[in-house]
């Protein structure tokens, strides 16, 4: 038996509708033979395709031509079929689809469906679907398997690879209707006009497309009244697919702005003269970063990897790093740049680079002038925290207690005392008499001393400049007196009530001679003094000892009271109050 000279020709055959696309009647003559789809896609001899979209963008002329000699169809007659690819650039085109059409067609997909603007149907004059109302994906994404065992016009696209297809009947989704005289229906009428087959040029079509989409883009605020919620969010999820920064479409959009707004004057004015870097003019004028680059070198401007070169001042770089006592850091900060390139000029010109970490700060490696006291010269010089130091020393100086000085300062008291020992380790001498039982702390001598140099102007001037707006300020005396009643234990805090005004008066606090137990009348008489117990503290001494006398200090509650008062400080607790007799006068 010989060999075949040629392929044997189809003998069951459908003829493609007026602008179907060509996986819709690949399907549909799949369908018709009761074969899968990938099988017949290879008994014609095509590529293998698991995108359904290549079946409508990526064919060649040579597999077209095979295909017509295999169904005896004229020659060019699936010319209609196809659309270029360089309509579509990167991003693969994303099917919509009308119910109506379907319904009519028995499941026949336009070919013009696959184009990125068209968005609605001017037969029915409703918006296009994007996505099945069952499973919520696009269809057609996947080339499908068997689909001679489904009906036309299904879903069927996966979850999963395993899964079984969504199988919604298209032709039932709900219509988008748009209202009598809506624009874009005028609109869809002159794009759906514009012709794609052949061998179009790209350019000529997107500016069409432009013209007439603009003025629907620019005005589409005014065109949402009497659209149903489904319909808005199908127009809005619209117009972000032709704003995709991945379709050819938008780039064209992007490079025709650039080429009206970046002319050669502007980019060198602004490029070259006044140092804007491409990134910030893309920002400015709302382009991708690339086309602004691809337009610089259109028009001859030098771009460069990263950075442009920089150019330094040198008489002024040098002040600023060996007078002024600047970091490269802060240099490169104010000039909107990093160190490296700072420290690599100081270095061609000859300036000797300061050691790298604290040691190179300017408060390290700054001196005070002679007029200033010695020991404040020791305390601040060579360190970076010393005129703070010498703030929280006045401060705890001011105050009876270390644990009073940092409640006030809001810092750990062990952290308070190694810092006032690196301030007595610099200047050589002790500063302060540690507070005992009952004596507060004081300065010693020379603590005394530096704190009188601390408050002459001059001290207090440069302390203001280092430390800046956030000063900490000196307690006040109020605050004193309160730490001075909290160190005397609960008869300081007892004296402090009895202190205060009227209008100073805290929760808790009750008038002289006014008996504990809430249940007792004011107007109750006076109770009689009891006598003093061991280890009480009276005002004619304040050490402890034995007292025959009266008590002022602690009031004996009125005869009946059975409220269970405490019996050195005679005050009744909530929960006795509240469960025991009240008292009575």
């Amino acid at each position: 038996m010989g060999k075949l000279s040629e392929p044997r020709k189809l003998s069951i055959r459908v003829a493609p509708l007026e602008d179907e696309s060509m996986d819709s009647w690949l399907e549909t003559l799949a369908r018709r033979c009761s074969m899968s789809l990938p099988a017949l896609i290879s008994a014609f001899g095509l590529p293998r395709i698991d995108r359904t979209h290549r079946l409508v963008t990526g064919l060649t002329e040579h597999h077209l031509r095979q295909v017509e000699h295999r169904l005896a169809l004229p020659p060019g007659r699936l010319d209609q079929a196809v659309v270029p690819g360089d309509l579509f650039g990167q991003r693969a085109p994303r099917c919509r689809f009308c119910p109506e059409c379907l319904t009519e067609t028995q499941g026949r997909w336009n070919l013009r469906w696959w184009l990125p603007w068209t968005l609605a149907c001017s037969r029915h004059q409703a918006l296009l679907h994007l996505v099945c109302p069952r499973c919520g994906t696009t269809p057609r994404q996947r080339v499908p398997g068997q689909v001679h065992l489904h009906r036309p016009a299904r879903c069927l696209n996966r979850a999963a690879r395993k899964s079984s297809v969504c199988g919604a009947d298209l032709g039932f989704a709900p219509s988008l209707t748009l209202f009598a005289y809506h624009s874009l229906i005028g609109v869809q009428q002159q794009l759906d006009a514009i012709p794609v087959h052949g061998h179009q040029d790209p350019g000529s079509v997107f500016a069409r497309v432009d013209a007439l989409l603009t003025p629907v883009q620019h005005g589409r605020s005014g065109q949402l009244d009497r659209m149903s919620p489904a319909a808005l969010s199908t127009w809005e999820r619209t117009f972000d697919d032709i704003n995709d920064p991945a379709s050819q479409f938008y780039g064209w959009r992007m490079r025709e702005r650039a080429h009206t707004a970046l002319t050669r004057e502007f980019l060198h004015r602004e490029y070259d003269e006044n140092k804007k870097s491409l990134s910030q003019l893309a920002v400015d004028f709302g382009l991708p970063y690339r086309i602004v680059i691809e337009r610089a070198k259109e028009l001859g401007f030098t771009v460069t990897a990263g950075s442009r070169p920089l150019t330094f001042d040198d008489r002024w770089l040098r002040e600023q790093y060996v007078t002024h006592l600047r970091s490269t850091r802060d240099i490169g900060k104010g000039i909107g740049i990093s160190e490296g390139p700072v420290k690599r000029r100081l270095a061609e010109l000859g300036v000797a680079l300061r050691p790298v970490g604290p040691y190179s700060r300017k408060e390290m490696i700054a001196r005070l002038d002679e007029s200033v006291p010695g020991d404040i010269r020791a305390a601040v010089e060579g360190t970076t925290h010393g005129w703070l130091r010498l703030r929280r020393f006045q401060i705890h100086m001011a105050l009876p207690s270390l644990a009073a000085s940092s409640a006030y300062l809001g810092v750990a008291g062990n952290s308070l005392t190694r810092q006032f020992k690196q301030l007595e380790a610099a200047i050589g001498a002790e500063l302060v008499h540690r507070a005992a039982r009952h004596a507060p702390q004081r300065p010693t001598l020379r603590g005394a001393s530096l704190l009188r140099q601390l408050d002459e102007p001059q001290a207090r001037e440069l302390m203001q400049h280092a430390l800046g707006p956030d000063i900490t300020p000196m307690p006040s005396t109020a605050h004193h007196t309160d730490a001075q009643h909290s160190r005397a234990g609960p008869r300081g805090r007892r004296l402090q009530r009895q202190e205060r005004s009227p209008d100073q008066a805290r929760p808790g606090d009750r008038a002289p001679g006014a008996h504990p137990c809430p249940s007792t009348p004011a107007s109750a008489p006076a109770a009689p003094f009891r006598r003093c117990r061991p280890g009480d503290l009276c005002d004619a001494d304040p050490r402890p000892h034995r007292h025959p006398g009266p008590h002022p200090l602690r009031p004996t509650p009125p005869a009946g009271c059975r409220a269970g008062a405490n019996r050195r400080t005679n005050e009744c607790s909530e929960a006795e109050a509240a469960t025991s007799t009240p008292c009575t006068p």
